[in-house]
């Protein structure tokens, strides 16, 4: 299938990317479970000093499971095809068993290492779990700890049940997919992808067939995101060109903004206008068959597109759906949460000028708020 993550894909992965790549998927096995991404934690050079821990998950109660086996749980990533022979030595530097390690079997906790470049057999996975057995040997305060061994495959394997997770590592080994994108700066504005949402306190979000007064920007946001962090939720989002619809899209898994943010590791983002392969009607079909979480975004979605994606997400999944189209019909649409995105106030409009190009004057900051009409 073009929308998955091979072996070949994890083997092609820099030291770096490996590390982000475990920490991001275990980020995603807490969140799942329940917990906090806070509980994990990961970053710094690849060359500091570590402690034979890259990817820590630190959980105080609760339950977890598969990839993440333990509440506290310690990956070691290995850019590199690793022995069973490298496996003592890596465990047990100078003849001593690390420290972190030691810890990690005094919580009953679980140590895996992570050979990005390994493949092996069931007979070879053995003989490294026997080697990492042998590396805790006469250890008593070791002796609790779950240990284990993740090559490739398995990396691959766990990658793939996360679909939001796909299409960052396809872009980081250079094989992006067709259209297809993780979270990143989906509208493409000048500013950084962490570039600050600019709240409006005018009315932003209407619902086009309920009379009131509408919702602020933040409270529309709260609003899309209680019906996106549901399984089968939909949404679809409209309004004239130019007024920021990509760029609220986005601010839905901003944790500076607003409350509960959604997981920006559930995205899976398209615009129509780049041909996307598979199309969605044919990704949103796979990642139901396989029982997959996710938040699908689709840009630029006609009504019938909407209609058809919508009607395919009443049977029973974990899927949520937002599309984003300049339309502004009165066009019923069945099973869907419909907002028009206003304009937004001159204030807000003077005030990104003012960040993005700070050599305007302040007439000249009026002229083009005014002139923009939102």
């Amino acid at each position: 299938m073009i929308f998955e993550v091979t072996p070949a894909h994890i083997q092609a992965l820099n030291d770096v990317d490996l590390r982000t790549l475990i920490g991001h998927l275990a980020e995603r096995e807490v969140v799942a479970a329940g917990h906090s991404a806070a509980a994990v934690t990961y970053g710094g050079h690849q060359l500091a000093k570590d402690g034979g821990i890259d990817v820590r998950v630190a959980l105080a109660s609760g339950r977890i499971k598969g990839f993440v086996p333990r509440l506290s749980t310690g990956y070691q990533a290995k850019a590199e095809d690793f022995s069973a022979a490298a496996i003592k030595s890596e465990m047990r530097p100078k003849g001593e068993l690390r420290e972190s390690i030691r810890d990690l079997g005094r919580s009953g906790g679980a140590y895996i290492i992570v050979s990005s470049k390994g493949s092996v057999s069931d007979s070879s996975l053995e003989n490294r779990r026997k080697a990492m057995a042998e590396g805790i040997a006469n250890e008593p305060d070791a002796k609790p700890i779950f240990l284990d061994f993740y090559d490739k495959r398995r990396l691959a394997t766990w990658t793939n049940q996360h679909p939001g997770i796909i299409p960052w590592v396809r872009e980081r080994v250079g094989q992006p997919l067709s259209g297809w994108r993780p979270f990143q700066d989906w509208s493409s504005s000048p500013e950084n992808e962490d570039g600050q949402y600019l709240l409006d306190e005018g009315v932003r979000l209407v619902d086009p067939h309920q009379t009131g007064d509408g919702l602020t920007a933040e409270e529309g946001i709260n609003r899309l995101r209680s019906i996106l962090s549901e399984p089968k939720g939909v949404v679809r989002l409209v309004g004239l060109s130019g007024v920021g619809k990509t760029r609220l899209v986005q601010a839905l898994f901003d944790d500076r903004v607003g409350a509960a943010p959604l997981d920006r590791h559930l995205a899976v983002y398209t615009d129509m206008g780049d041909n996307p392969d598979p199309v969605p009607g044919e990704l949103l079909s796979r990642l139901q068959s396989n029982g997959q979480r996710c938040i699908f975004i689709v840009d630029n979605c006609g009504i019938e597109l909407h209609r058809n994606l919508a009607t395919r997400l009443s049977a029973s999944n974990l899927i949520s759906l937002i599309t984003v189209e300049y339309d502004i019909s009165d066009d019923d649409v069945e099973n869907t949460d419909v907002f028009m995105l206003e304009p937004a106030s001159k204030d807000v409009i003077e005030r990104i000028l003012n960040l993005r190009h700070p050599t305007l004057t302040n007439p000249e900051i009026r002229t083009i708020a005014d002139f923009s009409e939102g």
